[in-house]
């Protein structure tokens, strides 16, 4: 996370009359207007792109286990059932202690060549910076995990979901029994990585298995080293990716065929890319803009074709080797393995840096303070900065969020800065981009001193702190909102909650009380109310705290899924790699505050029981604050 401050450059006046007139609601609903929704901000990934591939005590008794069949907290004495048509672990197994991988460059990974192994055994991290384990797929069946690891989401807004799939692609460990079913699983493992935007590290563990020249490996080794500007190393995959015959329907072969043309433009063969657009016509590939692109780049010729609706890896390849400027929408358009490269190129405009660059941080692709000086790489002038006084603000959305960091940055005064930053924590969450916004925020919040004239911004200053894990903070804040504990209205409830959850001390507070709550909670007739006690409830049970009986048989409505049943025998084995596989296919892509608490509840108590106790906490606090209602700005 970055600490370092980043001023606003050119602005001298203060913003102080911001409120006048409209004030802040009126300025959050104007900017909230026509904003898109997490999956449109992230991004899809495009097809092209996708691998082929217990019992509670009644009140007034001792607690015991809450947990219907198949869901909840593991019980370590019962027997454990295999993983679909996997084999038993050993006896015995001692549980392991995983660290976080660290965030930063230079953050230990090495890089060593396999000979004579399953070239699907290689990895980045181990046991010493990260990794899951070397034996994290003990007793689990190779088709299985080959199938639930293609499902696994990689794009997501949840920072520890999409932390566990990289840990768990990068992870050095011996494959999982059983022969290979479709795509190998270095393949697959190659194509998630660099779906999820990490095509440097994708190429990184292509190196260590150069022996492996299987034609899905060969793919995806040739999409990772195009996403990551290793135009040769994309190129020389060529030869072990088969053409194909028909790149009108399949995937694989149209990819073959447009990478061939690309590869021959670089080498200055236009004569032989000629042909190859020729041959691509003949068969019938439907792509105006590719044969635009060729054409440009070897005879100059600019071809007629509709603006791209996406722009993929290879997209983006033929527009630079074209000389092409990219289109105005670049950064909205763009597929996720191309963001952080469209983010980091000075020579494409700020508007499109922007759009790119908030995505990628949303990802975890950049640090925050980079998405800060990417905010400040547009020029606005003093009018534009009056013009937040009126409501007016620029057409395109990340010059508002680049003039709103400005003006905070430029702001004197703590309270004037603090309705700034309420503003700009709204309109961030309401474009799908709240956890960027947190962290760009962050150094600004952390500088503001808590006091009785900032309490308006208590509660998102709440939320803002829990989300990245700073507790400490959240505390200072929380005293506004709840003095001495004691807090009043729906803030103060759901905020208090938030808290507990995510204090690794325990979630504090009068067990009477807290019961009582949620009860009030459940019976509401508002739905909104409903739903988050019952997450609340289901999430401090997985989190191993006593929950009344009656309260976890309002909340647990669902019944449990098969794949909950598997995550939950996958926990009982301490089988790591399959509690962590089956934990995020389970959540699913929207995360953990979309799914059915239930669902997500297993998957908290199953992490809890592989020792990844951090993460599962962590997953709860996104999960209920996902519910909650608690002014976010």
């Amino acid at each position: 996370m970055a600490s370092s401050r980043v001023e606003g450059e050119g602005v001298t006046r203060r913003t102080s009359e911001l409120r006048a007139g409209l004030g802040v609601a009126g300025l959050a609903a104007l900017l909230m207007a026509s904003a898109p929704t997490l999956a449109d901000t992230l991004g899809t990934l495009p097809a092209s792109e996708v691998p082929a591939t217990q019992n509670a005590a009644p009140q007034g008794t001792a607690p015991q286990s809450i947990v219907p069949p198949g869901f909840g907290a593991t019980n370590p004495t019962s027997g454990a059932a295999s993983f679909p048509g996997g084999v038993e672990p050993d006896a015995g197994a001692v549980p392991q202690t995983v660290k976080s991988v660290p965030g930063s460059a230079g953050s230990g990974i090495t890089v060593s060549t396999l000979g004579g192994v399953d070239a699907s055994a290689a990895g980045l991290l181990d046991e010493k910076n990260g990794g899951l384990g070397a034996d994290m797929w003990r007793g689990a069946t190779r088709s299985e995990v080959e199938r639930y690891l293609a499902q696994m989401p990689v794009v997501t807004g949840s920072p520890v979901m999409n932390d566990l799939a990289r840990r768990l692609l990068l992870t050095t460990a011996q494959p999982p029994e059983g022969a290979q079913g479709g795509a190998s699983l270095l393949a697959i493992r190659l194509e998630r990585l660099t779906l999820a935007g990490h095509a440097d590290l994708a190429v990184e563990l292509a190196k260590t298995a150069q022996a492996d020249k299987s034609p899905a490996v060969a793919l995806a080794r040739a999409r990772a080293a195009l996403a990551a500007g290793a135009h040769d190393e994309a190129c020389a995959a060529l030869a072990d990716i088969p053409t194909g015959t028909d790149p009108a329907h399949d995937a694989t072969a149209a990819f073959s065929l447009k990478l061939s043309a690309f590869c021959q433009v670089l080498a200055g063969k236009k004569t032989e890319a000629n042909l190859t657009l020729d041959l691509a016509r003949e068969e019938g590939l439907d792509d105006p803009m590719f044969y635009s692109l060729v054409a440009e780049a070897t005879d100059g010729l600019k071809l007629k074709a509709d603006d791209p609706k996406q722009l993929d890896i290879l997209d983006v390849a033929l527009y630079r080797l074209a000389h092409r400027e990219l289109p105005k929408n670049a950064g909205e358009i763009a597929t996720v393995p191309v963001v952080q490269t469209l983010a980091r190129d000075g020579s494409l405009p700020p508007e499109t840096r922007i759009l790119a660059g908030e995505r990628a941080a949303m990802l975890g692709l950049i640090e925050a303070d980079e998405l800060a000086k990417l905010y400040n790489l547009q020029p606005f002038t003093q009018v534009d900065f009056d013009g937040l006084k009126a409501a007016t603000f620029p057409p395109e959305p990340a010059f508002r969020r680049a003039l709103l960091y400005q003006a905070i940055n430029a702001e004197v005064l703590p309270t004037d800065r603090a309705e700034l930053i309420k503003l700009m924590l709204s309109t961030g969450e309401s474009a799908g981009l709240y956890l960027s916004t947190v962290e760009v925020l962050l150094p600004v919040l952390t500088q503001l001193t808590p006091s009785s004239t900032l309490r308006t911004l208590a509660p998102s200053a709440v939320r803002a702190f829990l989300l990245v894990g700073d507790q400490a903070h959240a505390a200072q804040w929380y005293a506004l909102v709840a003095p001495q504990g004691q807090g009043i209205g729906r803030d103060a409830r759901e905020l208090g909650a938030l808290m507990r959850i995510s204090d690794p001390q325990g979630p504090g507070g009068n067990g009477e009380q807290i019961a009582a709550d949620l009860r009030a909670d459940l019976r509401s007739g508002v739905s909104a109310t409903r739903m988050f006690a019952a997450k609340e409830a289901l999430l401090l049970q997985a989190l191993g705290y006593p929950v009344p009986q009656d309260i976890i048989s309002a909340a647990a409505t669902a019944a449990p899924t098969d794949l909950m049943n598997q995550l939950q025998n996958a926990s009982r084995k301490n089988a790591i790699g399959e509690v962590v596989l089956l934990s995020l296919v389970s959540i699913g892509p929207g995360g953990p505050d979309g799914a059915v608490p239930q669902v997500t509840a297993q998957a908290v108590s199953s992490l809890r029981a592989v020792n990844l106790g951090a993460e599962a906490r962590r997953l709860a606090t996104e999960a209920l604050m996902g519910r909650s209602h608690a002014a976010p700005g």
